[in-house]
Formats: structure tokens, C-alpha cells, sequence
């Protein structure tokens, strides 16, 4: 699954409206629960696991995508 794909499902928006620049600041579904269920999902659907710092790191699709980049993972 591609990010985008992932984070338009767990954010329950159009895929279209996804972009690298999607992030809590600009995208009102993104609360701090759905964060928590950002990680799971990413955990998951990639089989990896987040450190606190990680998770904490995670402020936008963009740096999720650099962050899985960073564990070997291909999500484009």
C-alpha cells in the first residue's frame, strides 16, 4: 500500500487531497487520536515499529515517507 493510500484511508479523505504537505496543522481529522491510529497503521502495513521519537517526528506525510525511507521501506 502506498502512503498516500494509507493516510486517506486513516484520515477517512480523498486520496486526492493527500499530499506530502498533509499534516496535523492543515488537516483538521489529524487529532491525537488519529495520530496514534497513523502509527498502528504504519506499524502494520509495513511491519515496523516507531520509537517514541519517531512517532513524535511524525508531523507530516512527508516525514512519514522519511521516516519509512529511513527503515528500508518503499511507500510511494
Amino acid at each position: 500500500m502506498r502512503i498516500h493510500e494509507l493516510f486517506a484511508a486513516v484520515l477517512d479523505l480523498p486520496e486526492q487531497e493527500i499530499t506530502d504537505d498533509t499534516a496535523p496543522h492543515n488537516t483538521g481529522q489529524w487529532t491525537s487520536r488519529v495520530h496514534i491510529q497513523l502509527v498502528v497503521a504504519l506499524e502494520d502495513v509495513y511491519g515496523i515499529t516507531l520509537s517514541a521519537a519517531e512517532i513524535k517526528a511524525l508531523t507530516s506525510i512527508g516525514a512519514a515517507h522519511g521516516i519509512l525511507t529511513a527503515k528500508g521501506v518503499d511507500a510511494r
